[in-house]
């Protein structure tokens, strides 16, 4: 005979039983015994009596610590996602080298006299960047008009010379615009060691840029297209061609919106697709390149399409100037009018930066 001793702390739940200890007695006759107490033990109601208690006090044991463990974890989770949060924003801080990038791309359209768009970097002020510009018109054209008096007298003096030595005006007017024309190629000449110096800039900034971008997730296609357009884009500089130049800037530009497109930002990346196209549209009518100018239109239409959506009531102003001037420049795309496609596009670009700086200003 065996005896088989399961004993049940009082501590554990004093309502369920009270000193109990049940005595389990195994025959191998498959008979019920009885215990120490004389009370019958193995009865379907004390069997059941038996699995209730068990149960109970698992309950009372183990949901306790689930109940904690799991609220441990949630504790963590949050953490991990006020982390994750903080992360996120400080990495948003860092598209400053982005915006730099993009800065100096611009400044490489504005030394060569293309297609421009400012771009405004953190720590700037639209009202004194603006005063700054109308300060440097203003300075400009000072310089025209006291220019133009200091040449009045030696025009003056040019033409009584001529007259004295019998030298007719049509033989001046030559000479004054052949002086022009090599005036303006040594102005143009001069524009090339500076073009020079924002290049090698673009390489310094884009190395920088890098691991940032490579942090965001970039994958290498668009790493390397950029990398290769730059690299391209220095070879294009020794040809000394102002138009093969700005179009293959331009290509370089086209990356830009997915470059933007890594970063949590406020302005839809189609803002810059907007440029990029618009642009285009400017420097290949300019070379009665029509299919493409044709092609470039349709896309900077989808582009604006996506972006209007997006925008807010207070940004209402500029985008109806913004879609009107989009209606106009593509009425003289279809006249195919490279002049005045020039200057409905360049509209357009003044348009889509008075946009961008309305975002700024929401942020």
């Amino acid at each position: 005979m065996k005896y088989l001793y399961v004993i049940f702390s009082s501590d554990v739940s004093h309502s369920y039983f009270y000193d109990a200890c049940i005595i389990l007695q195994l025959f191998t006759h498959n008979k019920f015994a009885q215990s120490q107490a004389g009370v019958e033990v193995f009865s379907l109601q004390n069997i059941l009596k038996l699995i209730r208690i068990i149960i109970v006090t698992a309950s009372i044991v183990y949901i306790p610590m689930i109940m904690t463990g799991c609220s441990g974890n949630k504790g963590q989770q949050q953490n991990a996602e006020l982390q994750a949060i903080r992360e996120k924003q400080s990495s948003e801080k860092e598209s400053e080298k982005l915006k730099k990038t993009e800065a100096q791309i611009e400044m490489l359209f504005e030394t060569l006299g293309g297609p421009s768009v400012k771009i405004r970097e953190s720590g700037q002020d639209n009202k004194d960047s603006q005063q700054e510009g109308h300060e440097n018109d203003a300075k400009q054209q000072d310089t025209q008009q006291d220019e133009g008096q200091k040449d009045k007298p030696k025009q003056d003096s040019g033409q009584k010379d001529d007259q004295q030595q019998g030298t007719k005006p049509d033989d001046s007017e030559k000479e004054n615009k052949q002086q022009g024309g090599k005036e303006t190629a040594q102005k143009e000449s001069d524009k090339w060691p500076q073009v020079s110096s924002i290049i090698t800039k673009l390489h310094y900034q884009w190395n920088d840029l890098m691991p940032e971008i490579a942090k965001k997730g970039a994958n290498m296609k668009l790493v390397d297209n950029f990398d290769n357009a730059l690299n391209s884009l220095t070879e294009t500089i020794d040809s000394k061609d102002k138009k093969k130049v700005l179009a293959s800037a331009n290509k370089l530009y086209s990356y830009i919106p997915d470059l933007y497109s890594l970063y949590r930002v406020k302005m839809s990346p189609e803002v810059k697709r907007m440029i990029y196209y618009t642009r285009n549209i400017i420097l290949e009518s300019d070379k009665e390149g029509w299919v493409q100018v044709a092609k470039d239109n349709e896309a900077l239409e989808k582009s604006w399409s996506l972006l209007r959506n997006t925008l807010e009531k207070e940004q209402k102003k500029i985008e109806d100037k913004l879609d009107f001037s989009i209606y106009d420049l593509k009425k003289v795309v279809e006249e195919k009018n490279s002049q005045i496609t020039g200057i409905k596009g360049k509209i357009v670009l003044n348009n889509i930066t008075e946009l961008q700086k309305s975002f700024e200003e929401r942020e």
